[in-house]
């Protein structure tokens, strides 16, 4: 029989590690956010009265909770709920059998919410001992749904012996007890699951060994159905275009291969495809946004930073860097969408995980906060909330075995720019990009004369009212939609004449 799926995972991780090589780690940062009230503004004319003054930081923003310790964890994941509720479920064993457990994480939680719930994994010791590849799916009604797989007897002597099996949670009610609900291959490893725009869920696996092939099944309850792959694949996941679902994968222990993707095509696939210039030295992510799937992996160099692709008709686009330029590359990469219409990723960073939100699913804000221990027992995972919200959980090593925690967090803001050219000259405006969290994020107006001109004077407003260098995001309503305008005076002796440049933004929605 083959090694349990989680050691599986961890030579995956190691020889990416030893391949690597990478660079000594940057210096840390803090790990929890402070939150000040920032001096009163000046008088303002009279206009509408500016949004209330709110000084905020990103990153996180309360202690780790510690959910087990001690124990082997064979997968562990992170979703929020439609009311901004985050879920945390996982797979642990402390010496006996492997039980899943699930843990509710209101907003503003220190604790699950209602204690730990868990339950046997499997009918059997078989099913126990085996049971791996958690995932937390979470519907629009607030349907908690944990979904895992398990061998069983009937792998000894037929192809689909395993079970994908469920448990359900009424968003954090009594969790039930697990339900076998679809075959998978016989001690195969459970790679992926999501919700279809449907409501259906889907699921890929691996069969055991080292085959090219993974098994999609389309809806739980439906027969399987196996996918001729390039490789032996090492990770995989569904994301859906619309109604039509793309399946990535990445080779086992490969560093420099690039991703590749399959469409959904009838009853069928396309032939996979190459993500042109990725490398899957710290695996991938691939999640569906508003604005189409975006896909997160390592640009096709040592540098090893992350780069992101977005689907187009014609296949993925050449990737761009993120903007996370860490000498310490990442090793993993947990990326996740939400209703704001963000991307937004959680890596191990050296000691560290840094955090990236991607609002306009193609460049990202960063912060990373340093974690005390050693890195073990699964990849760091990330739920985020439209707000800019989340929570993050990773595990390390304990004295017998390993402890999994998590802690909530604020995502940062994204800054970009805005120009726009008189005769005078041309003036830019630095400010956030849809959708900014409640966090502080700096703004500025600047001004680049034409020739015979000199700027001698400038000014910036949100709405109508004077701003200084510093936005607080935090004071703004949520969801409503805010203009600043920048203004440059340019002069050329008695002349004088003005170049306005605008930059309109969103403030996150609730929840």
């Amino acid at each position: 029989m083959p090694l349990p799926p989680v050691h599986r995972f961890r030579t995956i991780a190691g020889f990416r590690r030893m391949a690597l090589s990478v660079a000594a780690c940057a210096a840390a940062l803090p790990g929890l956010a402070a939150i000040s009230v920032a001096q009163a503004a000046p008088a303002a004319p009279a206009v509408p009265a500016a949004p209330a003054i709110v000084a905020a930081k990103p990153g996180l923003t309360g202690p780790a909770i510690q959910l087990v310790t001690n124990a082997q964890f064979s997968g562990y994941d992170l979703a929020t709920g439609p009311n901004g509720t985050a879920y945390l479920g996982w797979i642990s064993d402390k010496g006996s059998s492997r039980k899943v457990s699930l843990c509710t994480l209101p907003r503003g939680a220190t604790k699950c919410a209602g204690g730990i719930q868990t339950i046997a994994s499997a009918p059997d010791s078989l099913g126990t001992s085996s049971a791996h590849g958690l995932r937390v799916l979470v519907s629009k009604s607030n349907l908690v749904t944990l979904v895992w797989m398990y061998d069983t007897i009937a792998a000894e002597s037929g192809p689909e012996g395993d079970e994908i099996a469920i448990a359900t949670s009424a968003g954090g009610g009594t969790l039930t007890g697990a339900t076998a609900v679809s075959a998978g291959p016989s001690f195969g490893t459970l790679l992926n699951a999501t919700l279809a725009p449907g409501g259906s869920i889907w699921t890929v696996a691996h069969p055991s060994g080292g085959v090219s092939s993974v098994q999609v099944t389309r809806g739980l309850g439906s027969a399987p159905q196996t996918v001729k792959t390039p490789y032996w694949p090492g990770h995989a996941v569904i994301a859906f275009n619309g109604s039509a679902a793309v399946l990535a994968v990445d080779k086992y222990g490969s560093v420099t291969q690039p991703v590749a993707y399959a469409r959904q095509s009838g009853a069928g696939w396309t032939g996979f495809t190459s993500v042109a210039k990725t490398w899957n030295t710290a695996g991938f992510g691939m999640a569906s946004t508003s604005s189409g799937v975006r896909l997160i992996a390592t640009q096709n160099n040592a540098n090893y930073h992350p780069v992101v692709s977005r689907l187009t008709s014609s296949g993925f686009a050449t990737p761009t860097l993120t903007g996370d330029t860490n000498s310490c590359s990442p090793f993993t990469h947990d990326v996740v969408a939400d209703a704001s219409g963000r991307l937004a990723d959680v890596s191990q960073e050296c000691s560290q995980l840094a955090v990236a939100n991607l609002p306009n699913t193609l460049r990202a804000a960063n912060f990373r906060f340093s974690v005390h221990g050693t890195f073990a027992g699964g990849d760091p995972q990330l739920t985020t909330a439209p707000s800019g919200h989340g929570w993050v959980a990773w595990s390390i090593e304990s004295a017998t075995g390993n402890k999994l925690l998590v802690a909530p967090l604020l995502l940062p803001g994204l800054d970009i720019t805005s120009a726009a050219s008189s005769a005078h000259g041309r003036v830019t405006v630095t400010g956030p990009a849809s959708c900014l969290p409640p966090v502080d994020i700096p703004v500025s107006v600047a001004g680049k004369p034409a020739a015979g001109w000199q700027a001698v004077g400038k000014s910036l407003k949100l709405g109508g009212t004077a701003v200084g260098p510093v936005l607080h995001g935090a004071g703004l309503s949520p969801g409503k939609s805010y203009t600043l305008t920048g203004t440059v005076t340019f002069a050329r002796g008695a002349s004088r004449g003005t170049g306005t440049a605008k930059l309109t933004f969103r403030a996150c929605p609730k929840p």
